[in-house]
């Protein structure tokens, strides 16, 4: 069941932690800023992967994810609304799959909008994006 719920979601993009010092040189190497989410106490820059074809979101290790090994830590799929994300939580909770690790919560990114964090089992950490 868990290799195939999320077969029918688009990825949005993959987070990856990294030391507070590689933040300059992500920066440089990318063009694109670090910006601060103050809800989760990181920053966060994405970058567009041409390989991979998705976003890479650089994540540093303090605030919630302190404690987290950096490199990858998550993939984050779209999801289209509210009702479909309560019917995916419904799903994860009542197969006793996947747990919630945070609320639906605002991103101050340009590329994610409500998102909502899960530990899913056999996957791992899993991030959702409420459009």
């Amino acid at each position: 069941m868990i290799d195939t719920m999320f077969n029918d979601l688009k990825v949005n993009h993959i987070g990856i932690i990294v030391n507070r010092d590689s933040m300059y040189s992500i920066e440089k190497e990318s063009g694109n800023l670090f910006i601060e989410d103050k809800i989760q106490g990181v920053w966060v820059c994405f970058v567009w992967d041409n390989s991979l074809k998705l976003f890479k979101e650089y994540i540093t290790k303090e605030g919630r994810v302190k404690n987290a090994q950096v490199g990858f830590n998550h993939v984050c799929y779209d999801i289209s609304s509210q009702v479909e994300m309560n019917n995916l939580h419904n799903i994860l909770l009542k197969n006793r799959i996947g747990i919630r690790l945070t609320l639906p919560e605002p991103s101050p990114t340009n590329q994610c909008n409500i998102v909502t964090f899960y530990k899913v089992i056999g996957i791992g950490v899993v991030e959702f994006n409420i459009l």
